[in-house]
């Protein structure tokens, strides 16, 4: 009985053995012949040892790869669609980089490039051109097609452009760039100054413009005859002297502060006759310095007892005519200035005097205005 059992047991393993057997034979031979194999699109097959073996051909659509020769037109399965829907590119596939490049035509005008080109504009190509307009009336605008980028020229001058423009804009007349310096102090001068585009203001030790009449002064020597005079328009006083009884004119001298010392003496001088005006600084009970104008020259001297010439020169003072008078002293230096101009320049190294006031002392027919004495 179990004699039986063993070669039962032997036949079914034997059985086993042999379909196992041809199982594996059976897989090893995936094909005998090249048509035993499946076809592919793209690939030949060969048979080789019982197996189909794929190689890929080239150039062939539908081996999922764009290759040279084939486009999307010719092969939509391999290759992409590059148009890009703009007529300023040329739209090229790129075979070694496997991607489509859309480069922007530049050998000509075109709108839609991304290229502001010259004969481009805002109003005619949008797609390209940015608008330069900044819609400030004091700039010139316009578009550098070089550096691409809008250049927006300032105007000077121009009331708007957010400069106050030298000699020729002021408050009064462009208060969108010029602000209003005036303090309504007289006793500092206002100004703007261009250059640093703000106001500034000078310390005055003394003012007087005539305008509301003649009280800041005291007066020297006989009685007063100096007057205020008003143009027809009555807006500019002037200081003048009146004619005395014989013909001869008031020879008066009106003065400020005694104290002073280092200052700038500004005034406005017209010389009706020919024999001139006096002008003092410095002056005091032990003398002054004097400036005296007449028509043909500017003399400087040193008022004390004795009196000592100091300089002289040629000057041509046309009479009717108002001329701007600056002086300045400064320690042992004296400076002289005729309408901006420097005419005397004088170094008093002997006793020089340092203190005293201003003054005015008209020999003949005059008038003065605006007078100031600047702070040093």
């Amino acid at each position: 009985m179990k004699k039986s059992v063993i070669i039962g047991t032997m036949g079914v393993v034997v059985i086993l053995v042999i379909i196992g057997i041809f199982i594996v034979v059976y897989v090893r031979r995936e094909c005998k012949n090249d048509s035993d194999c499946l076809t592919k699109t793209c690939f030949t097959v060969q048979c080789k040892d019982n197996k189909c073996v794929y190689s890929p051909i080239s150039n062939c659509c539908g081996n999922d790869k764009c290759e040279p020769g084939e486009t999307y037109e010719n092969c939509s399965d391999d290759c992409p669609d590059c148009d890009d829907n703009n007529n300023c590119t040329i739209d090229e596939y790129d075979y070694h980089e496997q991607k489509c490049v859309n480069k922007p035509i530049l050998n000509i005008v075109c709108c839609g490039n991304g290229v502001c080109e010259l004969g481009e504009t805002y109003e005619n190509c949008t797609k390209d051109c940015p608008n330069c307009n900044d819609k400030n009336n004091c700039t010139i605008d316009s578009y550098d097609y070089h550096e691409q980028k809008c250049i927006n020229e300032i105007i000077i001058p121009c009331c708007g452009n957010g400069i106050c423009d030298e000699n020729v804009e002021t408050y009064l007349n462009c208060s969108t760039d010029c602000p209003n310096c005036d303090d309504n102090n007289k006793l500092t001068g206002d100004s703007f100054n261009y250059t640093t585009q703000k106001c500034e203001y000078i310390t005055y030790y003394f003012f007087d413009d005539f305008d509301e009449g003649f009280t800041s002064w005291g007066l020297e020597g006989r009685d007063p005859r100096w007057v205020v005079v008003f143009p027809e328009d009555g807006t500019n006083g002037m200081l003048t002297t009146k004619i005395d009884e014989k013909g001869g004119y008031a020879a008066y001298t009106a003065f400020g502060d005694k104290k002073w010392t280092d200052y700038t003496f500004n005034l406005k001088v017209k010389l009706e006759q020919e024999r001139g005006v006096y002008i003092y600084v410095r002056r005091s009970p032990t003398g002054a310095y004097t400036i005296f104008i007449t028509e043909d020259h500017l003399k400087l001297w040193k008022d004390i007892n004795p009196a000592i010439d100091l300089k002289v020169k040629k000057y041509s003072f046309a009479l009717n005519q108002f001329y701007d008078i600056k002086i300045e002293v400064e320690g042992e230096n004296l400076k002289v200035y005729v309408n901006n101009n420097l005419e005397i320049s004088y170094t008093d190294e002997d006793s020089p005097l340092l203190v005293g006031r201003v003054g005015l002392e008209p020999m003949s027919k005059a008038y003065f205005d605006d007078i100031i004495v600047e702070a040093p």
